[in-house]
């Protein structure tokens, strides 16, 4: 099951997909507009999802994520590496595109991709991502 998984995630990886996704992110990671857009689109697109198991797993990582790309975007929070905020970028341009590695089309399949990603990036950032919720500790809530 874990090669399965890893198998899955260098397809994803070397895919046409998200290097095309890469591409894009240092154009969106200059442009706050774009970044929120980009953050409205994939908290639209998982609130989509059913509910339970990797779905609930998905939504609480792009949760964290999106709160990372908009304290980016708003310029609260700047104490990223870019490298980091690409992979963030990238990992939602790959989520919100329907067309991709595996299509979201394909019943619960179609998402397979999409986890096996945003996981990696969660863990590959892990660092960062505490970092930033030690910052999100310190710093008074506005909501």
């Amino acid at each position: 099951m874990a090669s399965d998984s890893q198998n899955l995630l260098a397809k994803v990886l070397e895919s046409a997909f998200y290097r095309s996704a890469l591409r894009k992110a240092p154009r969106l990671a200059k442009n706050a507009e774009s970044l929120l857009k980009l953050l409205r689109n994939a908290l639209v697109k998982v609130q989509e999802l059913g509910v339970g198991g990797v779905f609930d797993v998905l939504r609480e990582k792009i949760t964290l994520l999106g709160s990372l790309l908009k304290a980016y975007a708003v310029g609260e929070y700047r104490d990223i590496e870019i490298q980091n905020l690409l992979k963030i970028i990238a990992g939602f341009i790959y989520f919100i595109s329907p067309i991709d590695l595996l299509p979201d089309i394909l019943p619960y399949v179609g998402f397979a991709d999409d986890v096996a990603l945003l996981m990696f990036i969660v863990k590959n950032i892990g660092n960062e991502l505490e970092k930033f919720e030690q910052w999100k500790r310190t710093v008074p809530q506005s909501n």
